[in-house]
């Protein structure tokens, strides 16, 4: 995790890019909320997972299905 100041940013973009490849960045204010920089692919991605398991009925069916691609495998390996 890397943090910098918002004064920073403007002469960083790039830089912060380059960053936000590897991890997130923090972009911090000496005056309110702290901001979070990710790339788009990895904030898709969170709001994705975020909806799979934001029901009790999708989390429940997306452990039975591990569980049952976790049994299938081990069921193979032990053949």
């Amino acid at each position: 995790m890397y943090s910098l100041s918002a004064s920073q940013l403007s002469g960083q973009l790039d830089a912060i890019l380059e960053l936000a490849d590897i991890d997130e960045v923090i972009l911090t204010r000496d005056q309110g909320e702290s901001l979070v920089l990710v790339r788009e692919s990895v904030w898709r991605a969170m709001q994705d997972t975020i909806h799979l398991l934001g029901t009790d009925i999708n989390s429940d069916r997306l452990l039975r299905s591990l569980l049952q691609v976790r049994a299938d495998l081990l069921g193979q390996s032990a053949r």
